[in-house]
């Protein structure tokens, strides 16, 4: 798909990266896009349609919630819900 507008409509930078989204034109499914930057890695750009982002935002609150509950109540360790995954 060469024919796509990204139009910019949020930008938040922070120390050595920034995320932004905004809407996309020509794409005949997704209408918004998420940018992922970071100082010296290849940019992620994906494309969602509307229910996608329904949806992470959703999940992400969720983690964040639990992040911050988690903190409150000084639980360190992970539930028997948690997933472990290795990172490199």
């Amino acid at each position: 798909m060469t024919n796509l507008k990204l139009s910019e409509t949020g930008r938040q930078p922070y120390a050595g990266a920034a995320i932004s989204a905004g809407t996309i034109e020509g794409h005949p499914h997704d209408t918004i896009y998420l940018r992922l930057e970071r100082d010296g890695e290849e940019h992620t750009l994906i494309y969602l349609r509307r229910d996608e982002v329904v949806a992470a935002i959703w999940v992400l609150s969720g983690a964040l919630w639990s992040e911050e509950i988690g903190r409150l109540c000084g639980q360190d360790e992970q539930d028997s819900s948690s997933i472990s995954m290795e990172t490199s």
